[in-house]
């Protein structure tokens, strides 16, 4: 999972290796969560360390995973927090929820190095030094592949279905989707750690997720509005009209805010404004849409709109 805000940097001409190694010679690149340094600290008397080591290089690589892929687009890392079941790669600049195919394929990457880690895992604990090592190696490996593919923000998963989902409902629309499941797998996750208390097998990951998750979806809906606002003047600012232009009817006494919502990555969307009896009244396009907002008139109907641009 990956809280990914994003920078430009101009690594052109640089190989990936050494990419890497300038992320590497930043200072505190790398930060352990107190999550996951209390973890590894119970695992010394407990007599896991091979595991909790194992555990800390397939996040480590998971997250490498994502800065290889983001690095390929230009981006600057910030900086890689490790937690127990994943991490969280932090790039500067914001908008990158707001490029899907650029938010789909960063955080994919993750779960992909872990699928490429199960073959090259078994061939490493073939060796009669790490054979008994196979089935932890395996399971670690597993569980930080599903629980990063949880269809919720903020994890990888939240965000491979948000960048789908903001083309059909719109970016909005499809973030406050992602954090609504991500407080339902939260409470679910929950019970579930309740219940493996219950009958003694206590599973402290699904408990700690369901506490991130459930803190980090409250925390980012707070913050969808500002995002919302910050998408479309990103979009308005950088990028022109593109070839894929969707249309979409709305009733006249629609908000320009209910027209706002319904904007999309990648879509140049043309609104016509239907009357109370379905005829066109006319069509808003998307950056009047943009004008409107910025402008403060989030309330204001879509027919009073139309009215305002005619005259």
């Amino acid at each position: 999972m990956d809280k990914i805000l994003m920078n430009r940097t101009n690594y052109r001409g640089l190989s990936m290796l050494t990419r890497l190694n300038c992320i590497m010679r930043k200072k505190n690149i790398i930060h352990i969560h107190p999550l996951f340094a209390i973890m590894i600290l119970l695992a010394i008397p407990s007599g896991f360390v091979i595991q909790a080591l194992m555990l800390f290089g397939i996040v480590l690589l998971h997250e490498f995973g994502h800065v290889i892929v983001a690095k390929k687009y230009g981006y600057e890392i910030d900086k890689i927090t490790l937690l127990p079941f994943g991490g969280m790669a932090e790039l500067k600049d914001q908008s990158i929820g707001f490029h899907p195919r650029r938010e789909s394929s960063i955080a994919i990457a993750g779960p992909a190095v872990n699928i490429l880690l199960i073959p090259i895992g078994y061939i490493f604990t073939r060796s009669p030094l790490f054979s008994s090592y196979w089935n932890s190696f395996f399971l670690i490996n597993f569980w930080i592949f599903m629980f990063n593919m949880l269809p919720a923000l903020p994890l990888d998963g939240g965000r491979i279905i948000r960048a789908i989902r903001a083309r059909e409902i719109g970016y909005e629309h499809a973030t406050r989707e992602a954090y609504q499941m991500a407080i339902i797998l939260s409470v679910l996750l929950f019970c579930f750690s309740v219940i493996t208390f219950v009958v003694g097998k206590p599973h402290l990951g699904a408990f700690m997720l369901a506490i991130f998750l459930f803190v980090g979806a409250l925390t980012g809906r707070k913050k969808v509005r500002l995002e919302t606002m910050q998408f479309l003047r990103n979009k308005h600012q950088n990028y022109p009209v593109t070839n894929s232009i969707t249309s979409l009817a709305v009733s006249a006494s629609a908000s320009v805010r209910d027209a706002a919502l319904r904007c999309s990555p990648d879509r140049y969307m043309l609104f016509y404004v239907l009357g109370d009896t379905g005829e066109i009244m006319g069509m808003i396009d998307e950056s009047e849409i943009a004008t409107a907002v910025f402008r403060g008139d989030w309330m204001k109907s879509m027919e009073e709109l139309l009215k305002e641009l005619v005259r």
